[in-house]
């Protein structure tokens, strides 16, 4: 008798258009490795000419997905009632397979998705697409009854011609089984899952490092269920993994999952599931949590391990007064606003190593916080010397608004007030405006030193100038923020020009009695900053024009130390990853501590100024807080995809265990935007990663299911 079912069938089906690879004979294991690929893909003569020459006995079974153009939903429960139920309502195919239990029928691949339905813990059918396969009849189940067709075979008909599975049947017929079949009270929700095999194991260890079980505890457990439950076992599968010691395997998935649940919780700001050992480690870890000193606790109260730097000159002082007229006293929004006043008084009026200190500065406060107070602080102090000239915009409502007005005022400070909008749509990249928006604020600050082209209209070339020196002064919520950036959004580099500061939502607020302004001779030195008129520096010219503009000189030491810094930070640059979010940022972490230690030089001395070491060290000082504190921002507020962000959104709305928790129907109409698929699927993944946890409650004779966040 030929066993070799795949050398015997496959050209009936490669003719009519499939993908079709080996199995193991009397198994469901593919016999090829790499197999997945033949779902993007269909098999050469040669690979399959290899395959029949190869092996001496197999099952055949079709690849999934785009290559084939063929779907399946598999029914795999031995509950006759819902088994009943399925037939019934489950839309029909010819064809049909039929195994060991349940039935596998067949349609039309139209760019689904693989997808898992349980009920009460156990999988009632899957919609198997790409990246799955299904073992063909007549191959041999390993328990060595042979699979049959209870209608046409597969392969007497072409891909286009199977019939297309209807987009809300297997959701309604989910339904229609939940309803007419309540869950038990212990087995938890019904849930709507896209993982794969490792489906049980993954929600195994979640829930184990949520128990607070030692590793080796953990490890132990998921071999053990993984040897009871799974033929083959999954830890021992060639096809999965590299090796088959079991114990290793599951380590690996241990450490995953560890690692991948304080992500999140890494990102939240609360304490860590660390790994359980027989060592000190555990000891403190809960010594620190029954105190109540938990990571979460110190991580609030500041953002960077890093201080602030403390300011000379001008800066210090304008700082300061912006905190005396603060109800809400912010020290970092305060140094933000300090530096954006002297940028716009110092922008195109002096330069030093061919860089001009104009500053994009973004301000990121909880509502409520004071964020607003050091920009109205900025546009008085402006008002106060009569400088009113130099605010710009208060909001961009095109990439014309920028630009045209730059030839008679090249200098100026927009001072954006709720930037996450502003931020959202030009960092978006949605629209033709958009990714002009983004790439307009790009080449202003870059133009600083050079000629600025402008755009073309029919009237002509409209914003062109030389050195346009814009600066910005912006500020936002956290929620504003991550709404309005994404890690994507970071590539395209316009956030590596921003200085971002962080304000305290928890300072408390002070009634002030008194409104102190700055002292006379401040006021006197920003006077003289904003009426400077630089002479004319025969050294730079743009188009033949001499400009006016003051070079700076630095003493040698200044050179030494500025040398020395180029090195660290360009070695910062190339010893981080590509895929980086931060790469951006740190590139230009070195141009932004020049623009700094100008505006310091400045603030210590006047338009005389000479950078000096105190100016460099204050500078690096300040540009490693912000990078400490941006790094922070974009693990917590900035999210690679949607996705990820909707797992926050969600998680937001949970509360804690010990407190009531939030009922299913209450969590489903406030996250009503995400679409009763999207959400159902997050939830399942964050209760199988132990991030929540839920429960059905009686009262008054109904049953109502609940959600908590677990600690």
């Amino acid at each position: 008798m030929n066993n070799h079912k795949f050398e015997i069938h496959a050209q009936d089906y490669l003719a009519k258009g499939y993908s079709v690879i080996p199995d193991k004979f009397r198994g469901k294991i593919p016999a090829i490795k790499g197999w997945s690929e033949y779902c993007d893909r269909k098999p050469t003569k040669e690979e399959v000419e290899q395959w029949c020459n190869s092996l001496t006995e197999s099952n055949i079974s079709i690849a999934l997905g785009e290559a084939s153009g063929v779907i399946a939903v598999d029914v795999d429960t031995e509950d006759n009632a819902i088994l009943e139920l399925i037939r019934k309502h489950l839309q029909p195919s010819p064809y049909e397979k039929v195994g060991s239990k349940g039935f596998t029928r067949f349609y039309r691949y139209t760019r689904e998705t693989t997808q898992i339905f349980k009920h009460n813990k156990s999988v009632l059918f899957e919609l198997l697409s790409t990246g799955k396969k299904s073992t063909l009849p007549p191959s041999v189940h390993p328990n060595g009854m042979q699979y049959t067709w209870s209608g046409d075979s597969l392969d007497s008909v072409k891909p286009g011609e199977l019939p297309v599975l209807a987009p809300f049947n297997l959701s309604n017929l989910f339904s229609m089984i939940r309803a007419k079949f309540p869950e038990a009270e212990d087995a938890g929700h019904g849930s709507f899952t896209t993982n794969g095999r490792n489906d049980a194991l993954v929600s195994m260890c979640g829930k184990l490092i949520s128990q607070k079980k030692s590793a080796d505890e953990v490890i132990r457990e998921l071999v053990e269920f993984d040897k009871a439950q799974h033929a083959p076992p999954y830890f021992t599968d060639p096809e999965e993994f590299k090796h088959i010691d079991a114990f290793t395997n599951a380590l690996s998935m241990y450490a995953y999952q560890l690692d991948r649940i304080n992500q999140i919780h890494h990102r939240k700001n609360e304490e860590y599931e660390t790994p359980r050992l027989a060592s000190a480690i555990n000891t403190e870890y809960d010594k620190a949590v029954e105190e109540g000193k938990s990571q979460r606790v110190e991580s609030e109260k500041k953002l960077s391990a890093i201080e602030l730097p403390s300011a000379q000159g001008v800066i210090k002082i304008i700082q300061q007064n912006i905190l005396d007229n603060a109800w809400i006293k912010q020290p970092d929004l305060a140094m933000s606003a300090a530096l954006g006043l002297m940028s716009a008084l110092c922008s195109r009026k002096f330069i030093f190593g061919n860089l001009s200190p104009n500053l994009y500065l973004l301000n990121i406060s909880p509502s409520g916080s004071g964020k607003d107070a050091p920009q109205q602080m900025v546009k008085r102090y402006l008002s106060d010397i009569g400088a009113e000239h130099l605010l710009g915009s208060g909001d961009y409502v095109s990439d014309a608004s920028l630009m045209d007005h730059l030839g008679g005022n090249p200098v100026r400070l927009d001072i954006l007030d709720e930037a996450g909008g502003i931020l959202k749509t030009v960092t978006s990249g949605k629209s033709e405006y958009n990714g002009k928006m983004a790439d307009v604020l790009c080449e202003l600050y870059t133009s600083s030193n050079s000629k600025y082209l402008g755009r073309t209209t029919a009237e002509g070339n409209k914003g062109s100038c030389n050195r346009p020196n814009v600066c910005i002064l912006a500020s936002t919520t956290p929620t504003g923020f991550s709404e309005g950036v994404t890690k994507s959004a970071l590539d395209k580099g316009l956030l590596g020009r921003f200085l971002t500061f962080f304000g305290d939502g928890d300072s408390p607020a002070k009634r002030l009695r008194t409104f102190p302004r700055i002292d006379s001779e401040t006021r006197n030195v920003l006077k003289e900053l904003a009426t400077y008129r630089p002479e004319v520096n025969y050294e730079l010219t743009i188009g033949g024009i001499e400009q006016e503009v003051t070079a700076l000189n630095a003493s040698e030491k200044a050179h030494l130390l500025l040398d020395s810094i180029f090195t660290e930070f360009d070695n910062m640059r190339r010893e981080s990853d590509k895929d980086d979010p931060m790469l951006p940022i740190t590139s230009r972490l070195y141009q932004q501590m020049v623009k700094i230690a100008i505006l310091s030089a400045i603030s210590r001395i006047g338009v005389t100024a000479q950078i000096e070491v105190e100016d460099i060290e204050f500078a690096k000082s300040l540009i490693l807080y912000y990078h400490s504190n941006m790094t922070e921002a974009v693990n917590t507020l900035v999210y690679t995809n949607y996705s990820e962000k909707s797992y926050a959104d969600i998680l937001k709305l949970i509360p804690r265990v010990g407190t009531k928790g939030i009922s299913k129907q209450s969590l489903s109409q406030k996250t009503r935007h995400l679409g009763k698929r999207k959400r159902d699927e997050l939830i399942t993944e964050l209760m199988e990663t132990g991030e929540i946890t839920g429960d059905i409650r009686v009262k008054d004779d109904r049953r109502t299911f609940y959600y908590w966040r677990i600690k």
